[in-house]
């Protein structure tokens, strides 16, 4: 089978698709559709970063961004179009979603094989079923196993509490954990953080609550992983979950924000889009070329 080259492909149309002369270049490279509603301040930030990365390594791109007050009806409409198209390897719904907006009904309308953020059901049970076997894993604990990784931080028996379960980040990341052996305690809005934080070898906090976690909670030693993303209002000031100057004296490791678990995640989001890429067209995926072509956060070492 042959091996592809991110930025000088070689291949050829399977399943006798059909591409118009006006996605005949477009095919040529992955390609990524983001769906943006209202004007969150850390989607923005996001999709601003994916936009960037886009364009620097020549990934072919749509972004469409919607008003707040748009239908359901009209999203999965857009959906259903861009599952057809030619170009569009891959779908990206930001999160999050208004309140009127069904996250779950939106994501299931995602093509299978074009969701690289690993939230269709089938998709998502699949990863419980498989783990880090699955053929995609979503972007923020992706990103998260490999800080680990890099650091050869083994959690094996270890004490982890994850403060968050959403279905994008605290809970596969958890699952993802359990299956790497470590002792995993979830954290959520019912739950007295701080008592669990206090036992922790190792916190990730993915809450998105500035400076949720104290740094004298931390024990001595621990390690921690910053997921959280939180905009002061009215400036271009960005926080974490973690108090992290107070934080920094006692831990042994930690990510910071800006920077560390971000940059990663969306670096994360391009390894599964070069994945399904490879995959709808027949293509065997060599990921470990991807580290020449893609910019990976190596700033969250300290």
């Amino acid at each position: 089978m042959e091996t592809c080259q991110l930025k000088k492909p070689s291949l050829e149309l399977s399943n006798q698709q059909i591409i118009t002369p006006q996605e005949h270049s477009a095919i040529m490279r992955p390609g990524l559709a983001i769906i943006q509603v209202g004007n969150n301040p850390s989607s923005l930030t996001y999709v601003s970063k994916k936009i960037a990365l886009c364009e620097k390594n020549q990934i072919y791109h749509e972004l469409y961004h919607f008003p707040e007050s748009i239908s359901q009806k009209e999203i999965i409409h857009q959906i259903r179009t861009l599952n057809q198209q030619g170009s569009i390897d891959g779908i990206l719904v930001q999160l999050p979603l208004p309140s009127h907006l069904s996250r779950l009904e939106i994501s299931n309308e995602i093509k299978l094989s074009k969701d690289v953020d690993c939230l269709h059901m089938a998709n998502f049970q699949n990863l419980l079923q498989n783990g880090e076997d699955n053929d995609i894993i979503p972007c923020t604990p992706a990103a998260v196993l490999h800080i680990l990784d890099t650091q050869e931080i083994d959690v094996r028996n270890q004490n982890i509490t994850v403060i968050g379960r959403s279905q994008l980040v605290g809970f596969p990341l958890s699952v993802l954990l359990l299956k790497r052996n470590a002792r995993v305690t979830i954290c959520h809005s019912e739950t007295t953080v701080q008592e669990h934080v206090e036992k922790a070898d190792i916190v990730i906090s993915c809450a998105g609550h500035k400076e949720l976690v104290k740094g004298e909670w931390i024990k001595n030693g621990a390690k921690v992983i910053d997921v959280g993303i939180t905009r002061i209002p009215g400036t271009n000031k960005i926080v974490g979950d973690i108090e992290f100057n107070k934080a920094l004296p006692r831990v042994s490791f930690i990510t910071p924000v800006p920077g560390g678990v971000g940059p990663l995640t969306v670096s994360m989001l391009f390894k599964n889009l070069y994945r399904v890429w490879c995959r709808s067209n027949g293509l065997k995926a060599n990921i470990d070329e991807l580290d020449d072509e893609l910019d990976y956060a190596q700033n969250y070492q300290f």
